[in-house]
């Protein structure tokens, strides 16, 4: 189900918790790591270091940005080195790759190829960008087709699933890839659906998908709430190895307006948490 796990990588420290908490998917799913380092392009280009080139009067101009490049694809080299003996010390398959280019943009092309992508929470950068919502994760789980596991955790465990239903597009596929992730894992799913009006017809969907699959799951409808406090009820209550969300279920306007549920979850969970969408 997911042979091909692209985990991009920085060197940071959340990068190398997502890198082991993938190996720990690759050994379970008997799959290959395929890890990817990006050179931002706009750190070769950026006006800031040609007027520092300018002011250490360094001439001409391309050779100070060919050294800056360099530099770059050396601190690459090392840490997909580094990411490849620990892929190794595990017995796991591990392409490296390295690249110039606009990091998300870059990121999903390679993900076209693959079956999962794992991406720490934060990034080297993230003490300066934490509450910076157009940031590279949010850009990729934006764009690309193929599910993507958030996580800040280091160890791959298996346990329930929540899934967080809403009938929403993304919502039917998150149900679809979760359903299968419980087949693999031998393990029950929660359901949860968050409706002002006590409604249950999204859970009557979903109980009947997973029925239909085999699947052994538990059915959650909390009234009265908000999506964001009635999933974190549920999700405080059974304490699931992994969440299961569609990646934003509304449209962008919308979210400007209103706010993403899927980024106030995404902040306010520490487990995995898996994001599906569709196109």
């Amino acid at each position: 189900m997911f042979k091909r796990i692209l985990i991009p990588t920085d060197g940071s420290e959340p990068a190398t918790k997502s890198l082991r908490y993938g190996i720990g998917w690759a050994k379970y799913f008997d799959g290959t790591i395929i890890c990817l380092y990006v050179i931002d392009i706009k750190l070769l280009e950026s006006p800031i270091i040609r007027d520092i080139a300018t002011y250490l009067g360094t001439t001409p101009w391309t050779n100070y940005q060919n050294q800056i490049r360099q530099f770059l694809e050396e601190k690459g080299r090392q840490v997909l080195d580094i990411s490849e003996k620990e892929c190794s010390e595990n017995n796991i398959q591990c392409e490296k790759i390295i690249q110039i280019g606009l990091v998300p943009k870059t990121i999903v092309e390679h993900s076209e190829l693959c079956d999962l992508v794992i991406i720490g929470k934060s990034g080297e950068h993230s003490k300066w960008l934490e509450d910076f919502i157009g940031g590279t994760t949010y850009a990729i789980i934006r764009k690309t087709r193929r599910p993507v596991v958030l996580t800040t955790c280091s160890s791959f465990t298996i346990g329930d699933i929540l899934i967080a239903y809403d009938m929403s597009p993304s919502a039917r596929e998150s149900l679809r890839v979760s359903s299968e992730l419980a087949k693999q894992w031998n393990t029950n799913c929660h359901i949860v659906h968050v409706s002002s009006k006590g409604e249950s017809e999204a859970l009557e969907e979903a109980s009947n998908y997973l029925k239909s699959k085999g699947v052994s799951f538990n059915a959650h409808l909390v009234k009265n709430s908000s999506p964001l406090r009635g999933i974190l009820e549920i999700y405080e209550e059974t304490k699931p190895a992994i969440v299961a969300i569609g990646a934003f279920g509304k449209k962008r306007v919308q979210e400007w307006i209103v706010g993403s549920t899927t980024v106030s979850i995404i902040h306010s969970i520490n487990s995995p948490i898996l994001l599906t969408r569709l196109n």
